[in-house]
């Protein structure tokens, strides 16, 4: 029940990767128009309402201003003193100084009596070349009641500073303040609630992503599903007639007949080779199959590893010496291993076989086979090595792909589907290993298996 719940989960990662993958997509391209959208936003609200409160405040600076040198021209007189005001404050000004170029306050006034020492040090320091504006900050201390009223430990002032200047002399600079700790609380709370509304919006856009991507997949898997069952309802079907077949090739051959003419005899192994071919296709077809069904069960049993490397090797020791090819065994006199012994046999056998295909004439396909501990844990590692054509590295992702072959051309000459490494693969990952492959062209590849090797 474990080993199906496990291939079930497996066999559909397929699937759920590319649904994530498809939710990935469509919520990043609505969160990106959603965040492209808040920053407008946000910048618009900004720019509107910080340049109307500059554009306020440059205007009441200029005709303050103007309204002070007329004063000054008229009356010819420059030392005035600051208790004789008569500058009249508009609703929505905080504040204005004229300080001399000495330092000492002219004339000004406030809102509140207890901001002019505040505001004097603070804006004191800053001469204005020209026209200028600035936001001051100024820290209201605990300990002054009355000015309790703003509400605010911390004030934001937005100030407009521009020289008084009579009879081309510089009388010193008047300085204009409008409160803007209002607004700036309005901006930030406005950019929290944008911000709140995009963290809602991107949890739909992500949920309505996820949505879409599982109804347009269901097609998709249906088809696919249909698909799979045809491959294992046709490879079963076909398993009869290509045995009729091929035992009917056998007794073809046993008639004298017939074995005795040589077009008939070549025409014959060809139909034999042929048979088997087919065979061998239709029965990875079918495992491959039955994997993606959960059908095959993974029965681990304590076997010695080492006797069936060497049955392999026999097995295959045949094709070896039609190509000249030297098979070499490296392993320890004994390895138990603790899994299934017939799809450890297939796992060898398709390694092997595909060294064997993939390395020319006079080469050395080897297999080497090692058990120890690796943080405390017993571990068997499975090694096949040849001197073969090798794959280039655009081709090694994808090697363990159904029906994939990197030289077609070259592959059918040398006979194969593109099945075994998949086939590998799935018993590997089934005996919860790893494999892995190392290759560089015109030398040769490696294989490497590593099995955790712990008794059920």
């Amino acid at each position: 029940m474990k080993n199906s719940i496990r291939s079930f989960f497996h066999h559909s990662d397929m699937f759920r990767r590319t649904q994530w993958r498809l939710t990935a997509t469509y919520s990043g391209i609505l969160i990106a128009f959603l965040a492209i959208f808040i920053a407008v936003v946000s910048f618009l609200i900004h720019t509107v309402m910080t340049n109307d409160q500059e554009r306020r405040i440059r205007t009441l600076a200029e005709q303050e201003g103007q309204t002070i040198e007329n004063m000054l021209e008229e009356q010819s007189f420059i030392g005035w003193s600051s208790d004789q005001n008569v500058i009249f404050l508009s609703e929505d000004q905080l504040f204005f100084y004229v300080v001399d170029t000495r330092g000492r306050l002219m004339m000004g006034d406030e809102i509140n009596k207890g901001l002019r020492p505040l505001l004097l040090s603070t804006l004191q320091p800053w001469t204005p070349e020209k026209n200028e504006l600035r936001y001051v900050d100024i820290h209201i201390p605990h300990h002054q009641h009355e000015l309790k009223r703003f509400r605010a430990n911390e004030l934001k002032i937005l100030t407009a500073a521009r020289p008084v200047i009579v009879d081309r002399q510089l009388i010193g600079i008047l300085y204009v303040g409008m409160d803007a700790t209002s607004m700036f609380r309005l901006l930030k709370w406005s950019t929290f609630i944008l911000l709140s509304l995009g963290v809602l919006f991107i949890a739909v856009a992500i949920a309505f992503s996820y949505f879409m991507s599982k109804r347009a997949l269901v097609p998709i898997q249906d088809a696919y599903n249909r698909q799979r069952q045809f491959v294992a309802d046709a490879s079963h079907e076909l398993r009869t007639p290509l045995s009729v077949i091929y035992s009917s090739v056998e007794a073809l051959k046993m008639d004298a007949s017939l074995t005795s003419d040589p077009f008939s005899q070549k025409t014959i192994e060809r139909l034999g080779d042929e048979t088997k071919r087919m065979t061998k296709l239709i029965n990875n077809l079918l495992t491959l199959a039955r994997t993606d069904d959960a059908k095959i069960q993974i029965e681990k049993k304590p076997f010695d590893l080492r006797t069936c490397a060497e049955r392999t090797l026999q097995s295959l020791q045949e094709l070896a010496n039609k190509k000249n090819i030297m098979l070499q065994f490296h392993a320890s006199e004994q390895i138990e291993f603790v899994g299934d012994e017939d799809k450890c046999t297939q796992l060898l056998y398709i390694l092997l076989d595909n060294a064997i295909k993939y390395t020319p004439e006079g080469g050395t396909v080897s297999l080497s086979l090692a058990q120890h501990v690796i943080k405390q844990r017993k571990v068997v590692t499975m090694s096949v090595s040849d001197t073969g054509i090798g794959i280039a590295p655009e081709h090694l992702p994808h090697i363990f792909d159904r029906f994939y072959r990197a030289d077609k051309a070259r592959t059918r000459q040398i006979g194969g589907h593109g099945l075994g490494l998949s086939i590998a693969k799935w018993i590997v990952e089934a005996h919860k290993g790893n494999i892995h492959v190392e290759s560089e062209v015109g030398k040769g590849t490696t294989f490497t298996i590593t099995f955790p090797n712990e008794r059920a």
